[in-house]
């Protein structure tokens, strides 16, 4: 009887420790990091680039972090609506936007400063986009975040009177321009590209209406406690040297809790007729 209940207690015992490491896992926060940045023509960031985000979160949580990076929208969108991580971060504000608005997301952090979208040329700065009317204007491609900002700023000065020349490229399209062959250019304010436009006798002709930047948004799965302590987590990181080492990984300069009713307004805007 004693062996009995002795052998039966180290079985479970045993149980119990190999579930351990499966308990583990399932109490990891996963965290996208969606990077819609391809346009600059460089390779992915390694995971190893956020180890410093992903430590300041486990210690903020107690819990593990698992951290997926990647440029493809269509994953990141359909990710959300399966559930498949805790928190997204990303520079489409539209995907952010969507997932509040009709997958029942809530809102966490927004990055500063905000991003806008520079229309440019080789002529004098201009107060309104309605002097581009009949112009061929370079922008990027409708289905990614810039490309609807860029299409959603000229709709509303122009409607349909101006020809759209979509591009893979940020560079493409200051090449388009500097070359002349398209009158006008629009670039988001965070490419690289933007750099170098003194240089080929660009200029900044119009900047567009503020949207927000790496918004953080957290799945209906996850715990509220969790959400206050990752939105109060990215809002102290330019309160330190490691913290701002950690916002210059992710190319923003500050996070703040606040810009959620902006977030959920911009889907509206850019679908409007």
């Amino acid at each position: 009887m004693t062996r009995t209940f002795f052998s039966r207690s180290v079985a479970i015992a045993l149980m119990l420790a190999a579930m351990l490491p499966l308990t583990a896992e399932a109490a990891s926060l996963k965290l996208v990091i969606h990077e819609e940045a391809g346009s600059e023509g460089e390779p992915l960031p390694p995971v190893s680039r956020f180890n410093g985000l992903k430590r300041s979160l486990e210690t903020a949580l107690s819990r593990p972090v698992e951290i997926t990076v990647t440029r493809d929208r269509v994953r990141v969108y359909d990710w959300m609506e399966r559930n498949q991580a805790d928190v997204f971060l990303t520079n489409a504000s539209d995907l952010a936007a969507r997932a509040l608005t009709s997958l029942g997301y809530s809102f966490i952090a927004s990055g500063r400063p905000d991003v806008t979208v520079l229309f440019i040329g080789k002529g004098a700065a201009i107060e309104n986009l309605k002097t581009l009317s009949g112009n061929a204007v370079s922008l990027p491609r409708g289905e990614n975040m810039f490309g609807q900002v860029c299409n959603a700023e000229l709709r509303d000065f122009l409607g349909r009177q101006y020809t759209a020349r979509p591009s893979n490229e940020y560079s493409a399209i200051v090449y388009a321009v500097e070359n002349n062959l398209s009158t006008v250019g629009c670039i988001p304010s965070i490419a690289k590209a933007r750099d170098g436009l003194a240089a080929k006798g660009i200029k900044v002709l119009y900047e567009g209406r503020p949207q927000p930047a790496l918004p953080a948004v957290g799945s209906p799965g996850l715990p509220a406690g969790d959400r206050t302590i990752i939105a109060k987590t990215l809002a102290a990181y330019d309160e330190s040297p490691a913290g701002e080492a950690i916002l210059k990984t992710l190319g923003v300069t500050g996070f703040t809790e606040g810009g959620e009713i902006r977030l959920r307004a911009l889907n509206a805007w850019l679908k409007a007729k």
